[in-house]
């Protein structure tokens, strides 16, 4: 039987570090914009954001029906719950999982490893349970029969998706994506948690504005131009799982 994938974007305005990231303007686009248009590509796989129902998320919403995909609102600290029911609303038994913190993922990576899972029977597949990628170009597919059946067990920190996997590695089928030796760098940080993120995120973008945006691109340009990567390297380069 074929499975029934979908790409879920997690989403909300309520961003501790930098209040509403995903609404912060980039050539007239938001963020989350941005990686909406990038993933429109994927003709074939719904595509969904799941966010809050707080009134606050409401613009998120708004933007979600002007750029035609669909949207799911749930609970606001429970992301494993407005996952789960996002997937279930939408009849998706598998989930490409994408936040609006990495606008710049590869979407060559992911085509490779949504045909890995395609093809496969894993549980969980990630190219960042063994970081080799940049950090901002994280992309995890998993079933939603595995989350449902961690969402009875998982009793703390859900408002991290795939923190049972990633905690629990060995009680599942899992396949980790190991970046090419050109492509290997984790050194860099690509992810939007800090206003130093976003001025490094907005050059590559302004640097880049007549090519594809693909990970060998924004590696070549950092290494041409060094400066770049010092914008945000005071932030870490790993997400840490406690």
């Amino acid at each position: 039987m074929r499975k029934k994938l979908g790409i879920i974007i997690e989403v909300r305005t309520g961003s501790k570090r930098l209040p509403s990231k995903c609404l912060k303007k980039i050539n007239n686009k938001t963020i989350l914009e941005i990686l909406i248009s990038r993933i429109q590509n994927f003709k074939k796989i719904k595509k969904i954001i799941a966010t809050t129902k707080l009134k606050q998320d409401n613009i998120i919403e708004k933007i979600a029906k002007k750029n035609n995909i669909n949207i799911y609102r749930g609970s606001v600290n429970d992301l494993v719950k407005r996952v789960c029911e996002a997937a279930k609303f939408y009849k998706i038994n598998h989930i490409i999982q994408l936040t609006a913190d990495n606008p710049l993922i590869d979407l060559n990576i992911m085509k490779k490893m949504i045909n890995i899972y395609s093809k496969s029977k894993f549980d969980f597949i990630s190219n960042s349970i063994i970081r080799s990628f940049p950090i901002g170009t994280d992309i995890r597919i998993f079933s939603l029969k595995s989350l449902l059946r961690i969402s009875k067990v998982q009793k703390k920190k859900r408002e991290h998706t795939c923190y049972y996997y990633l905690k629990n590695i060995n009680n599942f089928k899992t396949f980790n994506l190991l970046a090419t030796k050109n492509l290997n760098r984790p050194d860099i940080r690509l992810t939007l948690d800090f206003k130093e993120d976003l001025k490094l995120i907005r050059e590559i973008l302004k640097k880049n504005k007549n090519k594809r945006i693909t990970l060998q691109n924004i590696i070549n340009l950092i290494d041409k131009n060094p400066k770049l990567k010092s914008i945000n390297s005071k932030y870490p380069k790993k997400i840490a799982i406690s």
